[in-house]
């Protein structure tokens, strides 16, 4: 059993005294002089994979940094320290939040690793801090895709803005801004060939090095052309014959919607496993802790604060007894393009697509990505539409197709598939192969409509693999524009797989996924808290509470809009619960907990004799837990890492309500369970509905109520609306399972 609550380290560096100018420069030729002082996070490279929290060990130059994966972010400086330099790992999985202030001798910079981290040393400083009202209304009004995650530079927080991977920030005595990075553009001016080839060597090769420390290695299987590519990339190292596969089961797939697409993945990977002769994976002993509702989001915005706001709010922490590789074909959509259901579906067909009317479609895409019940205060709309139309700006001359597209690989694609220290954290290290800068590159030398349909992964595939091209796909085959500008395209062209499907069609997999099912289901306790009512419970109070500390910009109409939603689940609960943290952190966060710290200064002096007098000598300031660094084979051994820490948090978990129906002697009993110790003195309103009809209603402060109404055949289920008499303004919702009474006969 895990004793205790784990969350990430936070960290936050302070880099004092840079020039009053926002424009500073920073010449490609530099680039070597400027070496790694300080990093957090995992670096895939360069020559070795290692997990750094504090005082780099090996001070690698920028210039070998630039395309260097994984999930981290660093602090670099040239050595008479008059320049420094912020970066994040070349997909920008790592976030890099930063905030400029003014100072007596300049300009201060605060970085961190999370807004969070940021906030909480501002904070400490006190930096007064204010909301960024024109991301904040927007954000918690939307459950859209597009702004499920940071989607800006600017944050929920005014002044904090979060760097982009293809930026860099310079920090020195000609002051503080960012220079552009080369992230679509291949600074050595390679070709398409030479790209993909440079490409499958660089991820062959990280593939053979963490598979020959860390001997369990899992491919997470497909059907699908990203998963084809990870599989020839595998081969081509000599892993795959190394490797177990995992795939999502159908059967219990909780999305009905989802599941015939699932086994169509399914009977495709298990096609691809037996062609590969490898086994299904095996789930190992592991142990776990269960988490209150306030344990889960904390160790949530540990990791994701400000960045990521999809959260799962998990009741139970698992870590498996053996460390493993997780081979995943995360971020192919880099080798192809993004968010092609929204490019094409209905929605956007308001959207003109034109270059001259880009303007007028990026005014027209803050209504799409809004929630239509949401009554926003006045001139909200208006800084929301400038702050959606500044976000998604990002190309020079492209229509708001390309540039949605774009979008993705600076912000979607970062948070959706950042999860790579979270998971090295459970004793999964994720390896996503796709994720190469090469391989970026290559696909956007190709015409936007070539990459639309995945030349790039074909073709990687062509090289290694051709055989993998031409096994069915689950969507059947590769588009006919594909062969037809490849050529050799199978006689006939394979056919997606067809049903009946279920559990007889691949025995082999459920032979093994109900050992795994079974042990996933095990807990060391009962589960502390259920995920929906928490998080309505939560969102609203904290809800109520934005308007309380700031009436003006949250009035009690754009609240209550918000909160019904919540309740009803049109919004997600958990959702909001961590985008409400964040901007309450900034509005009402005691600031007790400040996160690792360090604190450096730009010299002005040039290191000349006659000028030593006039430099300030001034050692760099840490405060907070010590760093660590543990190698491949720190991990594949369970070494410890500075990057998880203990932390404590009230342990109680927060009153969900909860609504019982039954029928008790002939007669439909409504119940309200939950919120007992919190003591709120609650308002009950009980609807018994029938289908979509509603049969009676019973309002009353007992948490009991009988609804006098006829017990007859049907699906029955109670409403429940709970209005706190002390706030009268929080109303807190749930629904009952269904009673379902049958006909008599």
């Amino acid at each position: 059993m895990i004793p205790r609550p784990v969350r990430h380290r936070r960290a936050s560096w302070v880099v004092r005294g840079a020039g009053r100018r926002s424009h500073p420069a920073l010449r490609a030729s530099r680039y070597a002089e400027l070496r790694l002082r300080e990093a957090e996070g995992l670096l895939l490279g360069p020559g070795e994979v290692s997990e750094v929290y504090g005082r780099a060990p090996h001070d690698h130059p920028l210039t070998g940094l630039l395309d260097t994966t994984g999930e981290w972010v660093g602090l670099l400086a040239d050595d008479p320290e008059r320049t420094w330099v912020a970066m994040s790992d070349f997909h920008g999985f790592g976030h890099l939040f930063w905030s400029v202030q003014p100072a007596p001798d300049g300009q201060d910079v605060y970085l961190g690793t999370t807004l969070d981290a940021v906030v909480d040393r501002l904070r400490a400083d006190g930096v007064p801090l204010q909301v960024d009202w024109g991301v904040a209304h927007t954000t918690l009004a939307s459950n859209h895709v597009l702004l499920r995650n940071q989607w800006s530079r600017r944050t929920l927080v005014a002044g904090v803005q979060c760097l982009r991977p293809d930026e860099l920030l310079v920090i020195g005595d000609q002051g503080v801004g960012t220079v552009p990075r080369p992230m679509t553009t291949d600074p050595s001016g390679r070709g398409y060939e030479e790209l993909l080839e440079a490409g499958i060597e660089r991820a062959s090769g990280l593939l053979n090095r963490v598979a020959d420390a860390v001997p369990d290695v899992r491919v997470f299987a497909s059907g699908g052309k990203d998963s084809r590519v990870v599989l020839a990339l595998m081969d081509h190292a000599g892993v795959l014959d190394r490797s177990s596969f995992v795939a999502a089961d159908p059967s219990r797939w909780a999305d009905a919607a989802g599941r015939k697409e699932l086994w169509r993945d399914l009977v495709v990977s298990d096609e691809l496993r037996r062609a590969a002769g490898r086994p299904w994976y095996v789930e190992p002993d592991y142990e776990d802790r269960m988490l209150s509702f306030a344990e889960s989001i904390a160790h949530h915005q540990s990791f994701s604060a400000g960045s990521q706001w999809a959260a799962s709010a998990e009741r139970q922490l698992r870590w498996p007894t053996v460390p493993y590789v997780a081979v995943r074909g995360g971020a192919g959509e880099l080798m192809r393009t993004a968010f092609r259901a929204i490019r094409t579906g209905t929605p956007f067909g308001v959207m003109e697509q034109t270059v001259p009317a880009l303007a007028a479609d990026l005014r027209r895409l803050h209504p799409l990505v809004l929630h239509r019940g949401v009554e926003l205060p006045p001139g909200a709309r208006e800084a929301g539409e400038a702050a959606v139309a500044e976000a998604f700006a990002i190309l020079p001359d492209a229509p708001i197709g390309e540039q949605v597209d774009a979008h993705y690989r600076l912000h979607r694609n970062r948070s959706h598939f950042g999860h790579v220290l979270h998971s090295l954290h459970r004793r999964s290290l994720a390896l996503h192969p796709l994720a190469t800068p090469e391989f970026l590159r290559a696909a956007h030398l190709l015409p936007f409509a070539e990459r639309d349909l995945g030349l790039a992964a074909f073709d990687v595939v062509e090289r290694l693999r051709p055989d993998l091209n031409r096994h069915r796909l689950a969507s059947g085959s590769w588009p006919a524009a594909v062969w037809q500008q490849r050529g050799g395209a199978p006689t006939p062209l394979p056919a997606a797989p067809t049903g009946p499907f279920g559990r007889e069609r691949v025995p082999g997999y459920f032979d093994a996924e109900d050992h795994n099912h079974f042990r996933r289901g095990w807990t060391s306790g009962p589960l502390r808290f259920d995920i929906r009512t928490a998080a309505q419970t939560r969102a609203v109070t904290d809800l109520w509470r934005l308007h309380e500390l700031a009436p003006q910009e949250a009035p009690s109409s754009f609240v209550a809009s918000v909160a019904d939603l919540v309740t009803t689940s049109a919004l997600n609960p958990a959702t909001t619960v961590v985008r409400l943290a964040s901007i309450l952190r900034a509005l009402d966060a005691p600031g007790t907990d400040p996160p690792a710290s360090l604190e450096v200064r730009v010299r002005t002096g040039r290191r000349l004799p006659w000028r030593r007098r006039e430099r300030v000598e001034v050692a760099p300031v840490r405060s907070g837990p010590t760093g660590s660094v543990r190698s491949l084979q720190g991990y594949a051994a369970n070494a410890p890492s500075a990057g998880l820490e203990t932390f404590e948090v009230d342990p109680r978990t927060e009153p969900g309500v909860f609504c019982h129906l039954a029928i008790e002697d002939g007669t439909f009993v409504a119940r309200r369970i939950g919120a007992e110790r919190a003591g709120w003195p609650l308002r009950h309103t009980f609807t018994l509905v029938r289908g979509g009809e509603e049969a009676a209603e019973v309002t009353t402060e007992a948490a009991r109520a009988v609804l006098a109404t006829p017990v007859t055949p049907g699906r029955w289920r109670v409403h429940l609306a709970a209005r706190r008499l002390d706030r009268p303004e929080i109303v807190l919702r749930a629904s009952s399972p269904p009673v379902v009474v049958p006909e008599t006969n």
